[in-house]
C-alpha cells in the first residue's frame, strides 16, 4: 500500500463510517499456495499465483497493522479448503505471520468486526444492554486459538443452543492439518 491508499483507509469521506476496513482472507490463498499440487490438482502456474496472492495479502495485513488501519477477520468459505467451521485457522494465520496475540485476534473477530459492520451497539462484546451472543468452549482460546473449533454451547440473542452440531469435512481437515 502506498501513502495515499493508507490515508484513504484511515480517512475516507466516501465510506459509510468515514474510514475503510481491511478484511483479507488469508486462508483463501494459503492452501493453494502451500499444498502439494498432487493434492490440489493445480497447475504450477496457478500454485505460483496463489503464493504471490498470499504473500501480497500478508504484506498488506502487516502494513495495515503498522499504520493503525482497522482490520476485521473473516474467511472465504466458498474457496477450496476453506470451511465455514474453521475461522480459527484464519485467526492463526494472523498470529503466525504478525506479532498479534490470541487476545488481539479474538478482539478483531468480535469487537472490530461488529464495529466495521456498524452493529457494535448490539453485539461484539458482552455488555449490559447488548445481545447475548457468545460461545462456551472446553478450552481457553487465549492459550490455544484452536480451542475455538470445539464449542460446547452457543448463545445467539440470548437463545441457548446446548449441543451445537458442526458437520466437519474429514478429508479437508486432514489435508489442512498436514500444512498447519
Amino acid at each position: 500500500m502506498d501513502d495515499e491508499i493508507i490515508r484513504l483507509y484511515k480517512n475516507n469521506p466516501k465510506a459509510l463510517h468515514g474510514y475503510t476496513a481491511l478484511i483479507p482472507t488469508l486462508q483463501a490463498a494459503y492452501p493453494s499456495a502451500s499444498l502439494d499440487p498432487s493434492v490440489t490438482k493445480l497447475s504450477p502456474t496457478v500454485k505460483e499465483n496463489a503464493r504471490l496472492v498470499y504473500d501480497s495479502m500478508l504484506k498488506g495485513v502487516k502494513q495495515a497493522i503498522y499504520n493503525g488501519i482497522s482490520i476485521g477477520i473473516g474467511n472465504d468459505a466458498a474457496m477450496s479448503y476453506v470451511s465455514h467451521y474453521d475461522l480459527w485457522r484464519e485467526m492463526d494465520h494472523y498470529m503466525r505471520q504478525t506479532k498479534l496475540t490470541n487476545k488481539d485476534v479474538i478482539d478483531m473477530v468480535t469487537r472490530n468486526n461488529a464495529k466495521i459492520l456498524g452493529i457494535d451497539d448490539v453485539t461484539g462484546t458482552l455488555n449490559i444492554g447488548k445481545q447475548a451472543d457468545l460461545i462456551v468452549l472446553d478450552h481457553n482460546p487465549l492459550e490455544q486459538i484452536e480451542a475455538l473449533s470445539n464449542m460446547s454451547m452457543v448463545m445467539v440473542k440470548g437463545n441457548l443452543i446446548q449441543t451445537p452440531s458442526v458437520t466437519r469435512i474429514k478429508e479437508v481437515d486432514e489435508v489442512l492439518n498436514a500444512v498447519w
